[in-house]
């Protein structure tokens, strides 16, 4: 167990008790930061023992649960026990063992609250195909999106592509990690198994710049908002460096896809922006992703998490006209309502970055002395100099995974998530 030692952000009596799960996750880690730093009392939990959490000063007392995927009931049964005994306040979920809380959200006690939307949404959300279709009926513009059912639909839907480009990849997957970008003449790989127990979808290839956003809603309204580019990646799949780019027009969007759901929990997108700023969805992760480290302390995100910035203290979004209904993706016509609480969005200038992967994936960039000049001007996600345990953790929970990708004849990637992910079981 360690002990936090953190500033008061918020008076005693208003301070909550919060349990942050997924603990080896960096997101995690950074949130855990971000509301201790607030004045909370921060918990933490994992199906691992070592995790970047359970070694941060910010950290009151970390609990190892059962693997939600292998063990669900005994870890629901673990996860009631930590509420009780800890009197937790709120229970905010970092990575898929959201999936697992959210069938249960109705059995904890009244006092606790899980940030999280019903199971049903999530589910939706995070198929790849229905979130589409989500989009479709509050009538943004998606890209063309089939599901595939079997081999033979896959291959048929490669067939018809003509000249045109397209992307395949299973409903529920994450990190990129199995992306295909195929064209007529592509032959699908020997191990690509589909089938209506794990459907994947075919996707219109969009050319465009990629952006990611995070955002922190309660009751459809957005109390927290970060947008970067996708510059730097590990391979074809997660970003590694994140800085804070405003885009109007993709806040309009977030927001009035959000409202009508009355969206409780965090939520992020992937966008490809075209040159004529056409707007296209291309998935969502209704969980914790990496634009929350694109927030810093002073940035105060426990307020959003909390519903602190309902009213006074951040302005109003006058600049946007109202929510329209011909579709269009222009920020002009895909404004929030008048008078909606601006949100919180990332003050600091400094990008943020998982310094090893910059490292390891970041001198590819065609553009080599501006990696240099991001690297040199970040800010590692993990290394704190009053918080260092953590990137000792870091080392110790990467050669677990390895082990576990060795054993298993697995990447490190899905390694990683291998007993928290959620695949529509």
């Amino acid at each position: 167990m360690t002990t936090s030692s953190v500033s008061s952000g918020v008076p005693r009596d208003s301070a909550r008790t919060v349990l942050i799960t997924g603990s080896r996750a960096p997101v995690s880690l950074a949130l855990a930061r971000l509301l201790g730093d607030a004045g909370h009392r921060i918990i933490m939990a994992d199906s691992l023992r070592m995790t970047l959490g359970s070694a941060s000063r910010y950290v009151s007392r970390h609990y190892r649960y059962p693997p939600p995927r292998r063990e669900p009931e005994p870890f629901h049964a673990a996860v009631e026990r930590i509420v009780i005994d800890e009197q937790v306040d709120c229970i905010i979920p970092t990575c898929e063992e959201v999936f697992y809380l959210a069938q249960r959200q109705r059995t904890w006690p009244d006092r606790c609250e899980l940030f999280a939307p019903p199971w049903e949404m999530l589910r939706q959300l995070h198929h790849k195909g229905e979130f589409i279709e989500l989009v479709r009926q509050v009538g943004l513009k998606t890209p063309a999106t089939r599901l595939l059912a079997s081999r033979e639909e896959a291959s048929d839907y490669v067939r018809k592509l003509g000249a045109d480009t397209a992307v395949l990849k299973p409903a529920y997957s994450r990190f990129a990690s199995r992306v295909l970008f195929v064209s007529a003449d592509h032959d699908l790989p020997a191990g690509m198994h589909i089938s209506p127990a794990h459907p994947w979808v075919g996707q219109q290839y969009i050319r465009g710049a990629l952006y990611c956003t995070y955002s922190i809603v309660r009751d459809g309204a957005v109390r927290a908002h970060a947008c970067y580019a996708s510059e730097f990646t590990a391979g074809v799949g997660a970003s590694i460096a994140f800085k804070h780019e405003p885009q109007t027009d993709l806040l309009a969007w977030v927001r009035r896809f959000v409202a009508p759901l009355r969206y409780t929990g965090q939520i992020a997108f992937d966008f490809i922006v075209t040159p004529e700023r056409d707007i296209y969805p291309i998935e969502c992760n209704p969980r914790a992703t990496s634009g929350i480290h694109c927030f810093t302390a002073s940035d105060r995100l426990d307020k959003a998490f909390f519903g602190m910035n309902d009213s006074a203290g951040h302005g109003t979004d006058n600049g946007t006209s109202d929510c329209t209904d011909d579709g269009a993706n222009h920020g002009a016509n895909l404004g929030a309502n008048r008078g909606e609480s601006r949100p919180i969005e990332p003050t600091s200038a400094r990008p943020a970055m998982l310094t090893a992967a910059m490292l390891a994936y970041g001198w590819k960039h065609p553009r080599r002395i501006y990696w240099l000049t991001q690297l040199w001007k970040g800010r590692d996600v993990i290394f704190r100099w009053k918080d260092p345990k953590p990137l000792v953790a870091q080392v110790v929970m990467l050669q677990g995974f390895w082990r576990e990708s060795r054993r298993r004849s697995i990447s490190l990637m899905e390694a990683t998530t291998s007993d928290i992910e959620w695949n529509g079981e």
